[in-house]
């Protein structure tokens, strides 16, 4: 176990290529494989909240249905272990390796997961919002980028936004309208609808929809896929992918790589000299 002198681990970083085979493996990025919720018998249906048999990994699943307003907070429990405490507005059933902080408040747990040396990073906690228009707030204390996280926002119009250090972590949106405010994540992926993704992760995919994206420091792949969709740059060197559609492309500062793909596209270099591709159609390119 890696330690600082303080006797807490100190956090590890994975390469991108490791953390995008771990959720590949993990979470199947080819077709996402959502966790079916549970239908309680009684009026109010129930979240449900466990740690693994293992103790490795946490699951927090959506009744369906429901709608959920959640508060998300990752944070050492002690020098290994994590704690991730849910705020929910709905009731939650807590199963293995989970409490309720206050046995008065049914719609807040707390689930702490066995942190383990690995050579290779693996996921440590998976929200499943299911359907509903879903809100996830969600804040990394802990700072931990090794272990990883993913959240399953499923159909609906959700919002996600993420604090902290959110490094290899996952973020599918799934159907619907989506605004994902992401920070350091991984791999972003709007879905189906019209999605709004802010992110200064190595891969953000807008799904089918008019997609508006956002990158931000760092070397990013962003791709607009189907649809007629709106790309910004970041502050480096990025790669822009418009997709199918008529897309509308601004590389900003870095030298960047952009194509227009098929479509009637716009395509804007910033300040650098990028490399810009119309591809097929009726394309406008400029650059700065």
């Amino acid at each position: 176990m890696l330690s600082s002198p303080t006797g807490r681990r100190t956090p590890r970083v994975a390469s991108a290529s490791a953390l995008a085979l771990t959720l590949a493996l993990g979470t199947g990025l080819a077709a996402v494989p959502l966790l079916l919720a549970g239908t309680a018998g009684a009026a109010t249906p129930s979240a449900k909240a466990e740690v693994s048999s293992n103790g490795r990994e946490s699951s927090y699943t959506a009744a369906a249905g429901q709608t959920n307003k959640a508060t998300v907070t990752e944070s050492y429990a002690n020098a290994t272990d994590i704690t991730f405490v849910i705020d929910d507005v709905v009731p939650i059933s807590v199963g293995r390796g989970c409490v309720y902080p206050s046995a008065a408040d049914h719609t807040k747990v707390a689930c702490t997961v066995v942190t383990e040396d690995s050579q290779s990073p693996y996921q440590i906690m998976r929200m499943n919002l299911g359907d509903g228009n879903d809100v996830v707030d969600f804040t990394n204390k802990s700072n931990e980028t090794y272990l990883t996280t993913a959240f399953i926002l499923g159909a609906g119009k959700d919002k996600l936004t993420g604090r902290g250090e959110l490094a290899g972590n996952f973020v599918d949106g799934g159907a619907g309208d989506d605004t994902i405010i992401a920070g350091d994540s991984l791999l972003v992926a709007g879905g189906d609808g019209n999605d709004t993704i802010t992110t200064v992760g190595d891969l953000a995919q807008g799904g089918k929809g008019n997609d508006v994206i956002r990158g931000g420091s760092g070397n990013q792949d962003l791709r607009g896929d189907d649809g007629n969709d709106t790309i910004y740059g970041g502050a480096d060197g990025d790669n822009l992918y418009g997709g199918k559609g008529n897309d509308v492309l601004y590389g900003n500062a870095g030298v960047d790589y952009i194509w227009g793909n098929s479509g009637n596209d716009k395509l804007y270099g910033g300040a650098a000299k990028d490399i810009l591709s119309g591809g097929a159609g009726t394309n406008v390119v400029r650059q700065d």
